[in-house]
């Protein structure tokens, strides 16, 4: 929450061990596409006003995904694997997705596990989908190199000017210049932190490339003067801020000690949501508050899609909510925060893909997914339902959303 109003607006632009489960409970209304009742809110007090926000996990490419398709279909529009949750997108002011792999295009190479780089038309099917808020900062960011992770970001600003991109910076001055999108009058303040870079390091006259807030992955020391020094110009710039962290252990359903830590951190810091990725499975949610802050944390929110093959790696999570903002007060309030599962399907010979959410997902979908046929594990719907509940269970305030 910021004490400072002013606009600043800059176009920043495997196995798990638990794949378990029980059952959460459902409340009507979230799950479904966000529906826009802000003009109401605003008339009936011109000094309040409202946001919804909706986001998902890791879109991890692997070559499956792009090389099979152009093959079968002959083109690069990517748009029907996710043609199912588009809409909830559309419907949201601010939609955001963990771009998780680098997306620069056949110049550096098409390619997959373990060192990434998808076609440039990924970026134009998410543009589509309503998406305008890329986190571009992940372990992966380098793995088509600095040239290759500059070409990503220059087209995203020359053809998507208007898609925040947020971790990732095409130069030294844009590193503190912050990322606000004015989002109904509400001065949104977004920015992106990955622990690590997948073994890759900065170049030496590029140390502003990526945010890296881990010092030493072995130690897991974290640079809180890197946090401060992109969070504090974010902070006086805006009046909500929302974080994406690339955080955590792969694999594992609870949160590490140094994301509790840092959640701590950011509440402390006056960050209203904490958006967390790279474990390629589900994590808990939970809302922190004292007694003039509230910071929403989803620890992470699994795979959105991807080609990877257990059954816990198919299940990832949306997460939405709603923040009103008062101008007089500078106070935020999250309002029905959600999180609802989704299911990724790949078919038996890997070359069909889609996601979609868990109360769309049917058994007999689940009989034909890849890990259901060729890996031999449970996937049908009692699965994921069971798995989910025992991950999420039933957080205060946060409504988990199944049917």
């Amino acid at each position: 929450m910021s004490t400072n109003r002013k606009q600043r607006v800059w176009h920043t632009a495997g196995t798990i061990l638990l794949c378990l489960g029980l059952a959460a409970c459902q409340i009507a209304g979230p799950g479904v596409p966000a529906t826009d009742d802000t003009s109401a809110r605003i008339q009936a007090n011109d000094r309040t006003s409202s946001f919804t926000f909706t986001g998902v996990g890791d879109n991890l490419l692997h070559d499956t995904l792009f090389v099979y398709h152009e093959q079968d279909n002959g083109n690069r529009d990517y748009s029907g694997m996710y043609s199912e949750v588009t809409p909830y997108f559309q419907n949201s002011d601010i939609a955001y997705i963990n771009f998780e792999t680098p997306c620069a295009g056949d110049a550096f190479g098409l390619s997959g596990y373990p060192s990434f780089n998808g076609p440039l038309e990924m970026i134009d099917t998410l543009a589509g989908m309503g998406l305008n808020w890329f986190s571009t900062s992940s372990n992966h960011s380098m793995d088509a190199g600095a040239d290759g992770l500059l070409a990503e970001m220059a087209y995203i600003n020359e053809k998507y000017p208007g898609i925040f991109y947020t971790g990732t910076y095409p130069d030294a001055g844009s590193q503190t210049m912050p990322a606000v999108m004015d989002v109904n009058g509400i001065k949104v303040g977004l920015a992106s932190f990955t622990y690590g870079l997948n073994g890759y390091t900065l170049p030496e006259d590029k140390p502003w490339l990526v945010n890296v807030f881990v010092k030493n992955e072995e130690t897991g020391e974290v640079d809180y003067a890197l946090m401060d020094k992109i969070l504090d110009p974010l902070t006086a710039a805006s009046d909500v801020q929302i974080v994406s962290m690339h955080w955590g252990v792969e694999y594992q359903n609870q949160p590490s000690d140094m994301q509790k830590q840092v959640a701590a951190y950011l509440h402390k810091k006056g960050v209203e949501a904490v958006i967390g990725s790279h474990p390629h499975v589900i994590q808990p949610a939970e809302l922190l508050e004292s007694e003039d802050q509230q910071t929403l944390v989803y620890y992470s929110l699994g795979n959105f899609i991807s080609g990877q093959d257990q059954n816990c790696t198919m299940v990832g999570g949306m997460a939405q909510f709603t923040i009103d903002y008062d101008f007089d007060t500078k106070r935020a309030t999250i309002v029905d925060p959600s999180f609802t599962p989704t299911v990724t399907w790949i078919s038996p010979d890997l070359r069909r893909y889609n996601t979609q959410l868990f109360r769309d997902y049917t058994d007999e979908e689940a009989a034909t997914q890849y890990v259901t046929v060729v890996q031999g594990q449970d996937c049908s719907r009692a699965y994921v339902r069971d798995y989910v509940t025992q991950v999420m269970g039933k957080p205060e305030n946060i409504q988990i959303v199944l049917d």
